[in-house]
């Protein structure tokens, strides 16, 4: 459509798991977090992913604290026990996310601690958990703020008070997603600061979710033993991103195929054919796969296009658009 867009990857590097780890290895939470955050440019570099920028928690701290006394200010956080938590009592359309009643809200319990006004309230800033990392503060007391008052943060600053797109894993919709909603819908004074959210399924290996401890996992560098990016960007497109993706090495391979005959395709352009992007006139291929596009990223449908397009073998320059949609590179 002719837009750039702004593109913000959050990276949490303060957090305890990553103390804990931390003291099992014998170094610091900073050199354990820098020594992941190079392998994740490194995987990064490899898929292609360009146009992005990375923003760590711990640049934005100072951004926190100064979010974290709006709140106060406005009587929406509070402090109790040392901490500072989010009254989520207070803010009408918390649990609308979610999809989530004032009941149910009640009986999930996210951390037990004396002298809460309710039960779902969110904690902002923790002084009373030691983990390695800790700032100053003359007002709430020396501590580290959590991981939704981190992202809220780097929003801010990145974006101010509102922005189209905000995604992120299914299982990060509650409490995560919810709560800072919730912080940015009060610094904002927005209803709607957020235009759309996109929250991804999980990736599943051997009937269960994909992760480290479960010892199921297939890494991106693996995987790039055996295939090329473009295969990867097929593979993960052939399902909607809402939709948890079952990993498969077989389903790959038939996306290995699809690359191979699009290369050759492209590799067959003599004419140049591919080179014309920007005809007057859209055929109606295209419009059918952009109208699969902008279908909330339909792109199970937008590769049936793709692939039948490629099939039929004569129309180069509606392929070579495709591709460049879906960031494909040949």
């Amino acid at each position: 459509m002719g837009f750039k867009p702004n593109i913000i990857i959050n990276i949490t590097d303060i957090d305890p798991k990553i103390s804990i780890e931390a003291t099992h290895q014998d170094t610091s939470a900073e050199v354990l977090s820098n020594k992941f955050i190079n392998e994740l440019y490194l995987d990064a570099s490899a898929l292609r992913l360009d146009g992005i920028t990375f923003a760590r928690a711990s640049d934005y701290v100072d951004i926190s604290k100064t979010l974290i006394s709006r709140l106060v200010k406005k009587q929406i956080a509070y402090s109790a026990n040392g901490n500072i938590y989010l009254d989520t009592g207070k803010i009408a359309s918390y649990g609308q996310l979610s999809s989530l009643s004032r009941k149910n809200l009640a009986q999930l319990i996210l951390d037990i601690a004396p002298n809460k006004h309710n039960p779902s309230d969110i904690l902002l800033w923790n002084t009373s958990d030691y983990i390695g990392q800790s700032y100053e503060d003359k007002t709430f007391g020396n501590g580290f703020p959590s991981s939704p008052v981190q992202d809220t943060s780097i929003i801010f600053s990145n974006f101010g008070k509102s922005y189209h797109i905000h995604g992120g894993a299914i299982d990060l919709l509650y409490p995560h997603h919810e709560s800072i909603l919730g912080q940015i819908r009060i610094l904002s004074s927005l209803k709607s600061p957020v235009t759309y959210w996109t929250h991804v399924g999980l990736v599943y290996s051997q009937g269960k979710k994909m992760s480290n401890s479960l010892q199921n996992t297939f890494t991106i560098r693996e995987a790039l033993e055996l295939y090329n990016c473009n295969i990867l960007r097929l593979y993960i497109f052939s399902e909607h991103y809402r939709t948890p993706l079952k990993f498969s090495k077989s389903r790959l391979n038939k996306f290995q195929i699809l690359d191979m005959k699009i290369e050759s395709m492209m590799a067959g352009d003599e004419i140049g054919e591919s080179n014309k992007l920007y005809s007057c006139v859209e055929s109606k291929i295209m419009k059918k796969f952009r109208m699969f596009i902008e279908d909330d990223f339909d792109t199970v449908n937008a590769l049936r296009i793709l692939n039948d397009t490629v099939e039929d073998g004569n129309a180069f320059a509606d392929v070579r658009k495709m591709i460049n949609i879906l960031g494909l590179q040949y």
